[in-house]
């Protein structure tokens, strides 16, 4: 599980960097999430795919389509988290979208590792 973490904490920052760049661009916080949470998507995949699973080039684009598949279920149970912490609670968009990750990220393990980098034997 550590390749999990060292990509997701990876992920983590770049997710949140893009997030506060796009929001402070004036860009509403719930299409910076969804956008912040695809940018680190496409380059988490790939250090999944190669560091922490160990997967070759065989199969890399229908792999590609189940992690973007569990991406729309977490960056919508993210969005689901944020709204809750930036319109219930009142945090910053930014620290919303930090503890909404750390929330989600138990099932996005467990999404991500079961069904898109399943390996067939």
């Amino acid at each position: 599980m550590m390749g999990f973490e060292l990509v997701g904490a990876g992920g983590y920052v770049v997710n949140l960097l893009a997030l506060a760049v796009l929001f402070e661009s004036a860009v509403r916080y719930v299409v910076a999430s969804v956008t912040a949470y695809f940018i680190s998507n496409v380059l988490m995949y790939v250090g999944n795919r190669y560091y922490t699973f160990r997967i070759g080039r065989e199969g890399f684009w229908s792999a590609y389509v189940r992690y973007l598949a569990v991406g729309l279920i977490v960056a919508g149970l993210a969005v689901l988290v944020l709204v809750l912490l930036v319109d219930g609670m009142g945090l910053h968009p930014t620290f919303g979208q930090a503890l909404a990750l750390v929330i989600v990220t138990p099932a996005t393990f467990i999404l991500f590792n079961r069904w898109t980098f399943r390996v067939e034997s």
